[in-house]
């Protein structure tokens, strides 16, 4: 159920729609906001597994007596720091979101609001996400360069590297404005709804 769905429904010719149509879209509106809190958890699993999957191999790398020098890679080390970073204060705003937002299923007002703090959670992910990606790109080009001075790097391996991992951070940072882009209207439409229902 969308967010304009329940401001139509508020403002119905009568004013005051029947208890059992109110019932149904607060029902509606609470498995819309479940949906978003699984969607949540599945994608930062998603993405936590994905991060595991460097730092095992680098683990790996190490455990078997691999060449890594601290004074020489370090850069590696924080390229793989900012996603835990990233994936830490999501998950604390999640947590702080749940916490405030206990009883959101009792009534259609209480919804919105953990509907509207689930929101401006959203954007604040996005713009985390979108600082995140202007950190990575000073961090990748530093990574990229101190595997080249050690040796561990051939330049057009270097450059393969930097092209690739260019098109990512351009690809999900346009990717990031595109799924943020409703955000805001969302959040105007449900301030505006919360403050109709007083």
């Amino acid at each position: 159920m969308s967010y304009d769905d329940m401001k139509t429904l508020w403002k119905s010719p009568h004013n005051r729609p029947s208890s059992e149509e109110t019932e149904k879209q607060r029902e509606a509106f609470v498995a819309s906001l479940r949906r978003q809190h699984r969607a949540f958890y599945l994608r930062i699993g998603l993405a936590m597994t994905l991060m595991l999957v460097p730092l095992a191999g680098l683990a790996k790398h190490l455990i078997e007596g691999g060449a890594f020098a601290l004074r020489q890679e370090w850069a590696a080390l924080v390229l793989l720091a900012l996603p835990l970073i990233g994936a830490t204060l999501f998950i604390r705003r999640q947590v702080r979101h749940h916490r405030e937002h206990r009883d959101y299923a009792r009534s259609v007002k209480q919804t919105v609001r953990a509907a509207l703090d689930a929101n401006q959670a959203a954007q604040q992910r996005a713009k985390i996400l979108q600082t995140l990606l202007a950190l990575c790109v000073p961090a990748m080009a530093l990574c990229i360069w101190q595997l080249q001075s050690v040796g561990k790097t051939r330049p057009h391996e270097a450059l393969s590297m930097t092209i690739f991992m260019t098109l990512v951070v351009v690809g999900s940072w346009i990717g990031i404005s595109w799924s943020s882009r409703k955000l805001r209207p969302q959040e105007r439409s449900l301030t505006t709804l919360l403050e109709e229902l007083g």
